[in-house]
């Protein structure tokens, strides 16, 4: 049996897209009490638990309503698991804002997997997103959604980078709090740049303007496509889905219905021919 190629593999991936799916809608509402309840959550353990299951709980709800495989959702909540072990055996003075950042490697094991476990929701929300036929008022909710996400993980990383240069991301003496790196991390990626927390080194730096240029990016081609094509259905689309009404016989029917429209038109032109 002769082996697939790789045009012929995505080619299998697109079509295995052709389920209807669901709503993104209530991912962006988790995505919202995320971002809305870090500042509260992010003080202390326990919260710091809570917060972790609600990235999960968004990143699991935006599998399971994008169509994503069995072992994809199995993986997933294998790595909500691990992220919520991880945090619930870190040290308890890594919540403590006034406490002195020490190396202790259960710190970067928590916060690495809640920076790893950030990139699930965004990713698979604008993988599925490109996948479906018509620009709905839904595509549009998860386009905000995946960037909201994005922002929170920026957000996990400048914090992550914190704890490798021992709390000095901001420079020496720089007081901050757990929900001064998503403060930071969503004015860099709308650009509103208030100066008031700038990363100190070059790598700081670099991170900062990436996530910058992203987000303008961002804006300005998907977030703005999607507004300016509510309702249109994409043709480079249509071979990947049934109709909106989801069901596959249906749009076979149309098809053949049109084949035999066709030939009546051919031959009652033969006909016509004949005749004359």
């Amino acid at each position: 049996m002769a082996r697939r190629t790789v045009g012929e593999h995505w080619d299998h991936f697109l079509k295995s897209q052709a389920d209807e799916q669901r709503p993104i809608a209530p991912v962006l509402v988790v995505t919202v009490a995320t971002m809305l309840l870090t500042p509260i959550l992010d003080e202390n353990q326990v919260g710091r638990i809570v917060l972790v299951l609600l990235v999960g709980l968004a990143a699991l709800t935006a599998l399971a309503r994008t169509g994503a495989g069995r072992h994809t959702r199995t993986a997933a909540t294998i790595a909500v698991v691990v992220s919520t072990l991880a945090v619930a055996a870190s040290p308890p003075s890594m919540y403590d804002s006034g406490a002195a950042v020490t190396e202790d490697w259960r710190q970067y094991a928590a916060q690495g997997m809640f920076t790893v476990l950030l990139l699930i929701t965004p990713t698979v929300v604008m993988l599925r997103l490109l996948l479906r036929p018509r620009i709905t008022l839904d595509t549009l909710a998860g386009a905000l959604t995946a960037y909201l996400q994005i922002g929170l993980f920026f957000a996990a990383f400048y914090r992550l980078v914190d704890l490798a240069l021992g709390g000095t991301f901001f420079g020496e003496g720089v007081e901050t709090t757990p929900a001064t790196f998503q403060y930071f991390s969503f004015i860099t990626l709308t650009t509103v740049g208030y100066g008031d927390y700038t990363p100190k080194g070059a790598f700081g730096q670099t991170i900062a303007s990436v996530e910058a240029i992203f987000g303008q990016v961002f804006l300005v081609t998907v977030v703005a496509l999607t507004v300016s094509n509510l309702g249109r259905e994409l043709p480079h689309r249509r071979g990947l889905h049934s109709e909106s009404s989801g069901d596959p016989g249906e749009a076979s029917a149309v098809d053949e219905l049109e084949d035999d429209e066709l030939a009546i038109d051919g031959l009652a032109d033969d006909g016509s021919g004949d005749g004359s």
